[in-house]
């Protein structure tokens, strides 16, 4: 057997077990729409199948997901500058009710001051994994959900991005 073959035999059974990571970088912008002091709640859909790129065209090779962090950061305002913002983040399936029993939480945040830039990071939990990786194994929608409380009137822009990354199959 020539040193090429044995090379290609060996390899093989590497190339098959290889793993691919696809980074995952979500960033949709949520409108906190509040005319007085007290609660507010917004909801933005989610469609993985129309902008996430080379992670929705592998989606039949993912194994796994893991979400690294979940970032809400103050982009626009209007009004209410200065006041301050608690924030509850989730995620809520497609199909599911919109009172909330099906939604998976991200994270909540107190205190954050409605100013341009002010940011919070919410760290990614095994919950979020299990969530994505369904939801880009299914339709790839979902809906972003943001609830809480403002001390003022606020009409701001919330940029809520959600990083990492996905582990892909090739071959085998």
């Amino acid at each position: 057997m020539s040193a090429l073959r044995l090379s290609a035999v060996v390899a093989l059974p590497l190339l098959a077990a290889c793993a691919v990571t696809v980074p995952i970088d979500v960033v949709r912008e949520v409108a906190v729409d509040a005319s007085a002091a007290g609660a507010f709640a917004a909801a933005e859909a989610v469609d993985l199948s129309a902008s996430s790129g080379s992670l929705w065209v592998r989606r039949g090779q993912l194994d796994a997901v893991s979400v690294d962090e979940v970032t809400a950061t103050v982009v626009a305002i209007s009004s209410g500058s200065g006041a301050a913002l608690n924030l509850l983040l989730a995620f809520r399936p497609e199909g599911a009710p919109s009172d909330g029993s099906q939604d998976v939480a991200v994270g909540s945040l107190a205190g954050l001051v409605v100013t341009p830039g002010a940011a919070a990071v919410l760290p990614g939990s095994s919950k979020l994994d299990a969530f994505l990786l369904s939801v880009v194994k299914g339709s790839g929608r979902f809906t972003a959900v943001a609830s809480g409380s403002v001390s003022a009137a606020v009409n701001a822009v919330l940029r809520v991005e959600v990083k990492g990354s996905a582990t892909a199959k090739v071959g085998g």
